[in-house]
Parts: C-alpha cells; sequence; structure tokens
C-alpha cells in the first residue's frame, strides 16, 4: 500500500523523533485521511530525501490555544523517487486563475526548479495569488514523489524575468517560444543536453507575445521558437515545451 507523503518545512537531518507544529498538515493527517498512532507516513523537506515515519501520537501543546502537533518516530530514509537532472525554469505569461494554477502543479510533476510568471503585454489578467500557487506546487511535489518543492516567483516584466535568471544562472541557456519562430529542431535539443546546464523556456499568453516581446527576444539573443505549425493554448504550450527539455534531452 502506497504511504501518504507530505512536506515539512524543517530540519530531518539525522533525527529520530519529529514533532509537527503545522496546523494544516496536523488537519490533513488527523481529519482528511483518518490515520491514527501507529500509522506510518512518508515525510520530506526538500533535502532529496523521503523520511519513513510511525505516527508515535497525536497532542496539544498548548491547551490555552489548542495547538495540535504531531509526534512521529523516524524508521528510515532514502533518496526521493524523482529528483531533476538540472535547473529548468518556466518563465510563462500570465493567465487567468485557474489555468495558472493548473500550469503550477503539472510544471511541478514535470520537474521544474521555478515558475516565474510574466506580466507580458498581451496578458488579460495581472495579478495572481502568489501563496496559493506556492501550496499548488507543494501539494504537486507530495503527490509526484519529488524531493524538492519548485520555488513559485513574484509576478515580473519579460526583461526583468530574463536578466535576474542570467544573474542568478550566468550559463543558463533561454529558449522562447511563439507561433512564429523557426521549428524546435533536433539540433536545438542537442544543444540544450549539456548536463547540468540550467534551462529556461518562455511561453507566452492568449494572442502569443507582441511584436515588441519578439524584438526584445532577439535583442537579448534569446532564440525563438515554435512546436508546430498549430496555434497552441498557453497550457498545452506549457506541457509541450516542457516535456522536450524533460524527456528529449535528459
Amino acid at each position: 500500500m502506497r504511504l501518504h507523503r507530505f512536506y515539512v518545512d524543517q530540519e530531518i537531518g539525522n533525527r529520530t523523533e519529529l514533532t509537527i507544529h503545522s496546523a494544516e498538515l496536523v488537519h490533513q493527517v488527523r481529519r482528511v485521511f483518518r490515520l491514527k498512532k501507529g500509522d506510518s507516513i512518508i515525510v520530506f523537506n526538500g533535502t532529496g530525501f523521503d523520511y519513513q515515519c510511525k505516527i508515535d501520537s497525536f497532542g496539544e501543546e498548548n491547551k490555552i490555544n489548542g495547538d495540535s502537533v504531531i509526534r512521529l518516530l523516524v524508521s528510515s530514509s532514502s533518496r526521493s523517487r524523482f529528483s531533476p537532472k538540472r535547473a529548468l525554469f518556466l518563465c510563462t505569461a500570465v493567465v487567468k486563475k485557474d489555468t495558472f494554477e493548473w500550469i503550477t502543479e503539472k510544471a511541478t510533476e514535470l520537474g521544474v526548479t521555478g515558475i516565474i510568471p510574466i506580466a507580458a503585454e498581451r496578458s488579460e489578467k495581472k495579478s495572481l495569488n502568489e501563496e496559493r500557487l506556492r501550496k499548488i506546487a507543494i501539494e504537486a511535489s507530495e503527490q509526484s514523489g519529488r524531493g524538492a518543492t519548485p520555488m513559485v516567483y513574484a509576478i515580473m516584466g519579460l526583461g526583468e524575468a530574463a536578466a535576474f535568471l542570467k544573474k542568478e544562472n550566468p550559463e543558463i541557456q533561454i529558449v522562447a517560444f511563439h507561433t512564429e519562430g523557426e521549428l524546435l529542431a533536433r539540433s536545438d535539443l542537442a544543444g540544450f543536453a549539456a548536463e547540468k546546464i540550467p534551462l529556461a523556456v518562455f511561453i507566452g499568453p492568449e494572442g502569443g507575445w507582441s511584436l515588441a516581446e519578439i524584438d526584445m527576444f532577439h535583442k537579448l539573443d534569446i532564440p525563438v521558437r515554435c512546436l508546430g505549425p498549430q496555434v497552441l493554448r498557453t497550457e498545452t504550450a506549457v506541457i509541450a515545451a516542457l516535456s522536450q527539455m524533460v524527456f528529449d534531452i535528459n
């Protein structure tokens, strides 16, 4: 039977006992999944390891405020099932709330390191609930077996995002996707395949990048490619592009 897996924001290391203080996680374990003393779960904290634990007890840390805790006994540790081989950043235009949340979930499952929402000229929506997106990324990491959760960044402009990526990762290779770009070729994928070199993909909004944004990509020496002759929705383009980067060059 597959054990439930939970992210915890605390150091584990070689500890044999853990006390979980998160009210939300306590609620999940106790009320949603109805786990009991003696049941086993897996916890991870983004270091690339999974820790199998037994629930030792539920208690109240502060009886006045009723703060619930879970006490766990660590049984064993092992490498997480899935750890991305390279840093992969998704820079995608801000789209409507439900769509962007879906993108966050699927991009996390595919192994992105970071998600940067882009305030594109043709983005109809200009804001997002970043805290909600981070929660979705954590839940998708729990479900997919990832050893680390991706970073969800604040909304950036196109030029700002490109400058940020190059400052943080001077060797990063960036590619933008647009319906009128050159067809993504095997030679492109071969060029991206250098071991451990970070990658970033830029995906535009419904309606595509503006002429000014395409011009900016060219000025920044960022290649502009397309995924085929068909016009794809933003969320479809995200999955198609990330799949190429994850499965064809790793």
